[in-house]
């Protein structure tokens, strides 16, 4: 069975919130913090609301903006302006979590076939239907996997490369490649089961 890794508004949009950093960097003008927040915070958000409850993604994500608003000077152009980003919120999101005694850092490691992408969905009613079905499993799938192991993919399909990954999350690219086979086949294993 085939699935689509399709959700809400994520979209590669790196070069021109790299521009408007480097604008609000050298400038120092609110204007191009407030461009750069209409233009990265829904996937900021999205990708912390995928491992926490609403209210601590909303707080985070707020945190990550004050952090950029007070540390413009630490950013350097070498990464990527979302690569930093995603790093403060991860940091951020970590320490919470630890706080609250809800980290963990366990990977479970079973062995599976891996996943195949098919984005098709009909225009009929049966076809969108079966569609959301299909999301939702993903969803359930995605809030089932380990922490590292959810975060490894969430932040793959939020179009991170492998070393993004790695340096986001301070580990080495091997480790993520496993996560990320792990992730996978954890994935087809629960959309395989829930689609018998």
């Amino acid at each position: 069975m085939t699935w689509s890794l399709v959700l809400p508004g994520w979209c590669n949009r790196t070069s021109c919130a790299d521009e408007l950093m480097q604008q609000f960097q050298q400038s120092g003008e609110l204007q191009w913090l407030d461009r750069l927040i209409q233009h990265c915070s829904d996937d900021l958000y999205h990708f912390l609301l995928r491992q926490a409850d609403p209210q601590l993604a909303a707080d985070i994500s707020q945190q990550c903006w004050l952090k950029v608003l007070e540390n413009r000077y630490s950013y350097r152009a070498e990464s990527r302006f979302k690569t930093w980003l995603f790093t403060l919120a991860r940091n951020a999101l970590v320490d919470e979590l630890r706080k609250q005694q809800r980290w963990q850092l366990t990977e479970w490691q079973d062995s599976h076939n891996g996943l195949t992408a098919d984005s098709s969905c009909g225009d009929d009613i049966a076809g969108q239907l079966a569609g959301l079905q299909q999301k939702q499993r993903l969803a359930a799938g995605l809030a089932a996997l380990p922490p590292l192991q959810r975060e490894a993919i969430l932040l793959q399909l939020e179009g991170f490369s492998l070393d993004d990954i790695a340096h986001i999350t301070r580990e080495l690219p091997e480790t993520i490649k496993s996560r990320l086979r792990y992730a996978r086949e954890r994935l087809t294993q629960f959309m395989g089961e829930d689609n018998v």
